[in-house]
């Protein structure tokens, strides 16, 4: 598919987009919330692939802490091995933003199909109206982006992990897990994340610039992160080796730690996305300086303790950007992944590549991935 939209003007819109999901929750809602109306639920399962699993990442932990279950993210090849072993009253949902998964369908077409002995619920949730999979749900929850007419999705993440927050605290609040006035706390604090994206886009954007020219050579990027950023790590991993082509792989510190240093060259470019504190940022820190006294190319969003944040490099270029995020504990995944979709754009344009364009237009179509 030949997409005609531009991704730049996506992440731009994205403030907007969150805050009218935000105005219309009761409407993005209302089917979900009738079906489960009255109902305990005993485990969720947020299948999805690519960006729709990221996302699902992003509010696992999230919705473990509000409604005291456990929560999986799931691809819908892992899901098909456990379905056997749903418990009653469990959900599922499915997660699509075209709407057009087929391992997705297939998941929650599974579940009615196997499952019927027990009470166990799907939902269909997807950014266009009347596309294939809400059709396999018993509701279904719309991710209020608007389409999104480009090769990589940008705003489409980062409404759906909003529209799970929100998914998440109506759930709980429903079932008392809640009160009502946490839920509003919760609330107020996701919508100061979302007011500070703009600040946070227009900060970033001359690094994301220089450094996307640094990157317009590159044939070897690892990008390095924590577990609390596990989500931001997998969309920037599948984004930068969507749109720019060359090979990308992403790693938590400690696991890159445990065999897959044996793998850097001369010629690896690092990406490091730093959290806000914690052990996993020392020891992040400490690898940055390792790899930078041998020469290895790093870059850095949210380095610790950078002052100006300026980090003289040798031949004098700045690396390091500087982020004011606000670093809220449950939210800022908001915040964290614009400088990365930014970043991931300005280098597919420096290196001549129309993401809008895949470079196997034939490929979905032959291997039956999406619905035609």
């Amino acid at each position: 598919m030949i997409y005609q939209g531009n991704a730049w003007n996506y992440i731009e819109e994205t403030p907007k987009i969150l805050q009218g999901i935000m105005d219309k929750e009761k409407k993005v809602l209302k089917e979900a919330r009738c079906l489960l109306d009255g109902r305990e639920i005993s485990e969720m399962f947020l299948v999805g692939s690519g960006s729709s699993f990221n996302a699902a990442v992003a509010v696992s932990a999230f919705a473990k802490k509000c409604l005291g279950i456990r929560v999986f993210p799931v691809y819908p090849a892992d899901f098909f091995g456990d379905i056997g072993f749903i418990p009653e009253n469990a959900v599922v949902l499915g997660i699509s933003q075209q709407g057009t998964s087929t391992a997705v369908i297939r998941a929650l077409d599974a579940v009615q199909k196997t499952m019927q002995d027990k009470e166990i619920r799907t939902i269909s949730m997807t950014g266009e109206y009347r596309t294939e999979i809400t059709r396999h749900g018993e509701a279904n929850i719309y991710i209020e982006c608007g389409y999104e007419d480009a090769g990589a999705t940008t705003k489409g993440f980062s409404a759906t992990v909003l529209t799970l927050w929100l998914f998440i605290l109506s759930t709980a609040e429903r079932m008392k897990k809640i009160s009502r006035s946490e839920a509003r706390r919760y609330r107020e604090r996701i919508h100061a994340v979302i007011q500070n994206m703009q600040p946070v886009m227009e900060s970033s954007r001359p690094w994301c610039e220089r450094t996307a020219d640094k990157l317009k050579d590159s044939r070897d990027m690892m990008i390095i992160s924590s577990s609390d950023l596990k989500s931001v790590l997998l969309e920037g991993t599948l984004k930068f080796s969507e749109t720019c082509r060359f090979p990308v792989r992403g790693f938590e510190a400690e696991e890159f730690m445990h065999g897959m240093y044996n793998a850097v060259t001369q010629k690896t470019d690092f990406l490091y996305i730093f959290p806000a504190c914690g052990y996993a940022r020392e020891r992040m820190k400490k690898l940055f300086g390792y790899y930078q006294k041998q020469g290895v190319c790093p870059y850095a969003i949210n380095f610790p303790d950078c002052g100006d944040g300026r980090k003289e490099g040798a031949q004098g270029e700045i690396h390091i950007l500087p982020c004011h995020f606000l670093n809220d504990p449950d939210f800022s995944v908001l915040e964290y992944i614009l400088p990365q979709q930014m970043l991931f754009v300005l280098t597919s344009r420096a290196r001549g590549i129309n993401l809008n364009i895949p470079k196997d237009p034939e490929f979905h179509r032959c291997m039956g991935s999406k619905v035609e």
